[in-house]
């Protein structure tokens, strides 16, 4: 993503509190331990940070602008840990400063760094951002960084050394960077189609030549002596070569200037090999457009690309950073929703495969304001929300308390309590895969699926307590293998004194057997009736309604809730076939407790209709998410549909399929439960999944 007048951001968080070790000096340095981990005063270290491109050029462009100044601020006042930026100039003629005036030049870049340092954010300079600035600064083609006693490397370990021994007491420093993506630019076939600019008011020459081409063996020879140069200075700290993902095809264009698609064992050889020793921490930067033709096959997975990343690192004893990650929001790249769509399901990602350092792009770099630019205020500051929370549950992750991976089958999923997911609504599942799409999570990433979302009296007394209290009170997470887990909300201290447990069982390849309990407390004597309420927000359906086997008035067979209605659509809940409607006080909370007049279910089980790739364009992938129940009239389905895409309208492909458990004259101290079972198949027929009801439903029996 970053180029010539373009820039890439990066984010992720850190296990420790970083604004308390800004301030902690050497011990608080990180390093890459020999047996490849990331590590901050001796404990292991992950963190999502920004892109700042050009929170120094800025400055160099404009020595009156200090902008950077409030940008570091607003990422320290976040908690957003690092930031990855250019420290140089773009073009040759943005050194003429550092030629003419070192001093005032190091004078600009000291501003840079003390803001960091006071906001507690760490900064990991790349010092050589663009391939050509270099050699077209000494007159030399860039293939010359290829040649130790070039006047390219000859400049290069000058500015390394009085970059880094000027800065290197400096606590905000977490790590050194060559350049960028200068892994991209070697051994191309068509070479001839992609040398350097040429933009001679900037500083470069007027022509170019095989000269400027580079080969595998020249970045190599740069990023060895480059880390030479850093290690007289700095022993410690990690270095970067600031590469992005390999080329789908790097391995065969090194060994014979080819497009065939390398195999993932090439993959991983090619990757170590382009992060030659003594760089410890291998760059990566990734974008949806990288998991297109790779590996032969059509489209591969984010986490089928971090899994090799992240062994290829341990298998060299190195750390993994994803320097750059993001999705572009513009028409041209399938606009807003899908950008907002890639750029969650990046984060999770990043957190599932337990990346050490990502990085957004970009923060606050008005030059791509048009389509991947994000600040504070804009359209995008929900990255900025991400970074933090993600950061966030890292800190927490630590701890082990919080939520908990569960696989087995064909299922995999993060469960979280509320306090770990509390900027996502709370429990439940955040993401939930299937291998028949992996990657492709059933809720959407910044939401919450099989969330405990509301309790229901009906008396106006409780109207200030009926909504989200059971995403707000305390629940305690307990794994009980790797396939099994449940959370807990103790009555003591919750706002309806409610002892309830739910369990979560990975029962087969296509099934999540649930189990609930509650207990009421003396809290709920006298209440007519308790309603739960459990929502799954979503994240890619190929319809909004929900299907189901009951009636409609005098017909009886397949109905479907969610449909067209005179003022948008269907919403709301139904009931069972005979259960009575639920009164309510005047002035009582009545959002979800008023069902549908005349459709009911017979069946206490409904599915819908999911999208399993993701894509809406492609109809070959239809699957049936479908929601179980083992008792009648205790339940009612329900639908609803907020979320609201781009446009501002509400996302038909993310409803909220939701289901309610209703206790009549609840006694206290008295258990009641039920048991619920997720179906997630391809579809077939509505019968065929009636038919699969029926079976789970006997063999309880």
């Amino acid at each position: 993503m970053a180029c010539a007048g373009a820039a890439v951001v990066a984010l992720w968080g850190c296990a420790a509190a970083l604004g308390a070790a800004a301030t902690e000096g050497a011990p608080g340095r990180l390093v890459v331990s020999d047996a490849g981990e990331l590590l901050r005063n001796g404990q292991p270290c992950r963190a999502v940070g920004v892109n700042y491109f050009d929170a120094f050029i800025r400055r160099l462009h404009d020595p009156r602008d200090t902008s950077y100044r409030e940008g570091f601020a607003e990422l320290g006042r976040r908690g957003i840990p690092f930031v990855r930026f250019a420290a140089c100039g773009f073009w040759p003629s943005d050194m003429a400063l550092y030629l003419h005036d070192r001093e005032a030049y190091f004078r600009l870049m000291d501003d840079v760094v003390r803001a960091a340092e006071e906001h507690g954010v760490g900064l990991i300079p790349s010092l050589f951002w663009y391939s050509a600035c270099v050699p077209d600064l000494v007159g030399e083609p860039r293939g010359e960084w290829g040649n130790p006693q070039s006047k390219t490397v000859a400049f290069m370990r000058q500015y390394t050394s009085a970059l880094v021994s000027r800065y290197v007491d400096s606590p905000a420093i977490w790590a050194w960077e060559f350049g960028n993506e200068y892994n991209l630019c070697v051994d191309l076939p068509n070479a001839a189609e992609h040398r350097p600019w040429i933009v001679p008011d900037r500083g470069t020459p007027d022509t170019r030549s095989e000269a400027d081409d580079m080969r595998h063996d020249m970045l190599v020879s740069a990023l060895r002596e480059f880390g030479r140069v850093v290690r007289v200075h700095d022993a410690t700290r990690p270095i970067t070569s600031g590469n992005s993902l390999p080329r789908p095809s790097a391995h065969h264009q090194r060994i014979q200037l080819s497009w065939t698609r390398d195999t993932p064992a090439e993959f991983m050889d090619n990757l170590t090999a382009a992060n030659p020793a003594p760089v410890d921490l291998v760059s990566i930067h990734l974008y949806p457009h990288a998991r297109e033709r790779r590996f032969d096959r059509p489209k591969t997975t984010y986490d089928e690309l971090l899994t090799p990343s992240m062994d290829a690192c341990r298998s060299a004893g190195k750390a993994l950073f994803v320097g750059e990650f993001g999705a572009q929001d513009d028409d041209e790249h399938g606009g807003r929703d899908r950008a907002r769509r890639e750029g969650l399901a990046l984060l999770s990602a990043l957190d599932l495969a337990r990346v050490p350092l990502a990085a957004l792009w970009v923060f606050d770099f008005p030059h791509q304001d048009s389509f991947i630019n994000v600040t504070a205020s804009n359209h995008r500051s929900y990255l900025l929300d991400a970074v933090e929370h993600a950061n966030r549950r890292i800190r927490l992750d630590a701890t082990g308390l919080h939520r908990t991976r569960l696989a087995a089958g064909g299922f995999s999923a993060v469960l979280l309590d509320n306090e770990a997911n509390s900027d996502r609504s709370g429990n439940g599942l955040n993401p939930l895969d299937h291998s028949s799409y992996p990657g492709e999570s059933l809720f959407r990433h910044d939401m919450v699926g099989l969330n405990f979302e509301h309790v229901f009296t009906g008396a106006a007394a409780d109207k200030g307590r009926a909504m989200f209290t059971p995403r707000r009170d305390a629940c305690t997470l307990i794994r009980h293998g790797d396939a099994s887990a449940s959370l807990h909300w103790p009555g003591a201290g919750s706002a309806w004194g409610l002892d309830c447990e739910m369990a979560y069982a990975f029962a087969a390849e296509d099934a999540i057997d649930l189990v609930f309990r509650a207990v009421p407390g003396e809290e709920t004597a006298g209440k007519h009736y308790l309603v739960m309420m459990w929502a799954s927000y979503m994240n890619h359906t190929r319809e909004r309604m929900i299907h189901f086997y009951g009636v409609d008035g005098d017909t009886e067979g397949w109905q479907s809730f969610g449909e067209p209605a005179p003022h948008g659509f269907e919403t709301g809940a139904v009931r069972c076939r005979g259960a009575a409607p639920l009164p309510f006080e005047p002035g009582a909370e009545a959002l979800n407790l008023t069902a549908h007049p005349t459709k009911a279910f017979t069946l206490p089980f409904f599915y819908g209709l999911v999208d399993g790739d993701g894509d809406i364009e492609t109809g070959d992938d239809t699957m049936a998410y479908v929601m179980m129940f083992d008792c009648e009239e205790p339940i009612r389905f329900a639908l609803w549909n907020y979320t609201q895409n781009a446009a501002g309208e509400p996302d038909p492909h993310s409803p909220a399929w939701d289901w309610q458990f209703v206790i009549q004259q609840p006694e206290p101290g008295k258990t009641y439960r039920y048991r619920a079972r997720i179906l997630y198949r391809p579809f077939t027929t509505a019968e065929t999944l009636k038919q699969a009801y029926l079976d789970w439903r006997s063999a309880l029996e």
